[in-house]
């Protein structure tokens, strides 16, 4: 496989090769890319061990603002995930593809995808562990609470959801993911008419310094690109296409909000949900390349009933 990445010895072995791209970046923002299931934090305090060094530049030790050259060589050797505490829940899960190597679900609204406070055993990962059973396993880069996660879908958020099923996977989609080489559609019915039809919102986006649970644009902010497309508009209100091209948290949310056209049913960042039960934000489409094969692969997400109930009550037709 051509890229930055080469697998060596165990499966939780990795050895990178700066490329031009890297040239200057922080040692610390470099494996945020090459991992970004797991926290700056962690990995940053991989880079601090001074035990038994996780992670070593040309066969030493670097401090974590390290400034990366062409050419250096990055060995990774992940801790070995500890026992995983989690519960196998029987919760159904819709299933578009399926092989050895990754699965490819639609997930509904109100499922968050992997457990945290208040949801310890009600989450996609739980539902993963009951379906898989002794069938087979899930990726652990991402850690004891998110095997198998390669990205994330808010809880109220609908759509395609990739999972990889072993590590190998699992780092081939984090590199596609970190060169922006996936490309995501969403779908969205959005508060006002959008004008121009067609447009990128560029716009930092930072964890707001009012609320923890959300974020804000702001020129401290990481950089945050977002290209929409205008599909119909109707009763003061607009569906429209995005295609993220950064992959912040909320981001798509959070740059609608920003030009005053926040998302219906946004319990974040809409001041009225109009009775709408969930988000109208759907994760629609995917492109990616198999990770085995390096095929390219299309997955599109069907229109859940809340989203299609929403579209037309605004007189919107649906058309799968």
């Amino acid at each position: 496989m051509e890229g930055r990445l080469n697998s060596r010895k165990q499966s939780r072995n990795y050895l990178f090769r700066a490329h031009e791209k890297d040239q200057g970046k922080r040692l610390d923002i470099f494996l945020t890319e090459c991992f970004p299931t797991l926290s700056r934090s962690l990995l940053q305090s991989y880079l601090q061990d001074e035990d038994e060094p996780c992670v070593l530049v040309n066969s030493q030790r670097k401090k974590q603002n390290y400034r990366l050259r062409r050419g250096d060589r990055i060995e990774v050797q992940l801790p070995e995930p500890k026992n995983s505490s989690l519960s196998a829940t029987n919760i159904d899960l819709e299933i578009l593809y399926e092989d050895r190597d990754i699965l490819v679900l639609n997930k509904q609204p109100g499922i968050p995808v992997h457990p945290s406070a208040g949801h310890a055993d009600d989450t996609i990962v739980n539902a993963l562990l009951f379906y898989l059973g002794s069938k087979g396993n899930l990726s652990t880069i991402g850690g004891e609470k998110r095997p198998g996660i390669v990205h994330r879908l808010d809880k109220d958020t609908s759509g395609l959801l990739l999972i990889a099923k072993n590590n190998c996977s699992h780092t081939h989609l984090s590199r596609q993911f970190a060169d922006r080489k996936i490309e995501k559609i969403y779908e969205a019915l959005v508060k006002g008419m959008l004008a121009p039809a067609e447009g990128t919102i560029s716009r930092p986006i930072l964890r707001s310094p009012r609320n923890r649970k959300k974020f804000t644009v702001g020129e401290s902010g990481k950089e945050a690109i977002t290209r929409y497309q205008v599909i119909d508009s109707k009763a003061d209100t607009s569906w429209v296409r995005l295609m993220p091209e950064t992959g912040r948290t909320h981001q798509i949310r959070v740059h609608c909000s920003s030009i005053s056209h926040p998302i219906l049913g946004d319990p974040l960042y809409a001041r009225k949900s109009m009775g709408v039960k969930y988000i109208a934000l759907l994760a629609k489409e995917i492109t990616f390349d198999h990770p085995r094969t390096e095929k390219p692969l299309t997955f599109s997400a069907p229109y859940p009933p809340h989203f299609r109930e929403l579209a037309e009550t605004l007189g919107y037709r649906i058309r799968e």
